[in-house]
């Protein structure tokens, strides 16, 4: 194996951004690569361009911030760049109102960018509708992968009846709280759902306040918690029977293959990432609809079906996103890098 030396631009702050970023860099030093990984933000300039200097490839771990940073390491050392693209590119833009000028801007800055990386076809095809690659360029698509996680700090988890006379049922959320997010959701689905079911929400964000707010009936009927910020680990998805995801958009949401890896459904709205992901093996996880009542009803059907079902969809999805073959797919895009 022809491993080469890799300059990683980290953006240490963003989710499941930066467990992608982690889980490439371990994999490709278990493999015999060379890598650095700086904080481009948190590193002065004169390291920055020192280590592009000694490196035979950048990698962008974001096709924001990070991107800009290696774009301008390109241009004075010369050093084959690779952007790390996540999220569907044109939505991502929209929900920030970015202006024909930024995006112009940003059409300009990814014409230095040697290689794409996208997380998804739905992530690539995004992207493509933004730019057209020009001479030189490449585009893959190599999805997010799972590798084994730790069992984390236990999660304490209330399970009282919340009003209802069955068993609770209970269901997580793991993930900012912030528009993009769509939390809100999270409450009206609570409100179709039997009195029984209740819901931790792990995370943290701009909205954390309005939530409360506005879901303070459901958490005086013990109904929805609260739980703060909580270690990454199997602890955050096993105290529950199914998470929920409700964002407007994902690239490859770690959310939903983390939650399928430790054996819980996560039942999601219908965005084209999720369908991409679940069509194929297990297209009720997918609710029929984007409004709170489809949800919940997706939900109740997930606990309809026979549990080995479920089982094996999850395990097939699970098995398409092995750590293995995220990682040999991208040693096959870093080895044909030219410098």
């Amino acid at each position: 194996m022809n491993a080469r030396r890799i300059l990683l631009l980290e953006e240490p702050t963003w989710g499941g951004v930066h467990t992608m970023t982690r889980t490439l860099a371990d994999a490709l030093i278990a493999q015999g690569w060379h890598i650095t990984a700086l904080a481009w933000r948190q590193t002065p300039w004169s390291a920055l361009v020192h280590a592009a200097q000694q490196h035979e490839v950048i990698v962008a771990s974001h096709n924001f911030g990070p991107t800009y940073c290696g774009a301008a390491l390109k241009a004075i050392t010369g050093t084959p760049l690779v952007s790390w693209v996540h999220g569907p590119l044109i939505d991502v833009l929209h929900e920030a109102g970015a202006s024909a000028l930024k995006q112009l801007w940003l059409r300009l800055i990814y014409k230095q960018v040697n290689q794409f990386v996208c997380v998804s076809r739905t992530t690539q095809d995004t992207l493509l509708s933004f730019i057209t690659l020009g001479q030189g360029q490449r585009c893959n698509v190599v999805p997010n992968g799972i590798a084994p996680m730790p069992e984390g700090q236990p999660l304490h988890v209330h399970a009282g009846h919340g009003g209802g006379s069955l068993p609770p049922l209970l269901l997580g959320y793991v993930g900012r709280l912030s528009a993009e997010k769509r939390p809100r959701l999270l409450l009206d689905t609570m409100r179709h759902l039997p009195t029984e079911a209740q819901l931790g929400i792990v995370g943290e964000g701009p909205m954390h306040r309005q939530m409360i707010h506005e879901g303070m009936d459901l958490m005086v009927q013990g109904r929805v918690h609260f739980l703060g910020k909580h270690p990454s680990g199997q602890s955050l998805y096993k105290p529950w029977q199914m998470t929920l995801l409700t964002s407007r958009y994902e690239g490859c949401p770690m959310t939903a293959l983390e939650s399928l890896a430790c054996g819980v459904p996560c039942v999601s709205l219908p965005i084209p990432a999720l369908r991409e992901l679940y069509d194929l093996d297990a297209p009720y996880l997918l609710a029929r609809g984007d409004a709170p009542v489809s949800l919940a009803e997706a939900v109740m059907t997930v606990l309809s079906l026979p549990e080995q079902q479920v089982r094996d969809d999850m395990a097939r999805i699970v098995a398409r996103h092995h750590i293995d073959g995220f990682v040999g797919n991208w040693q096959e895009v870093l080895q044909a890098m030219k410098v």
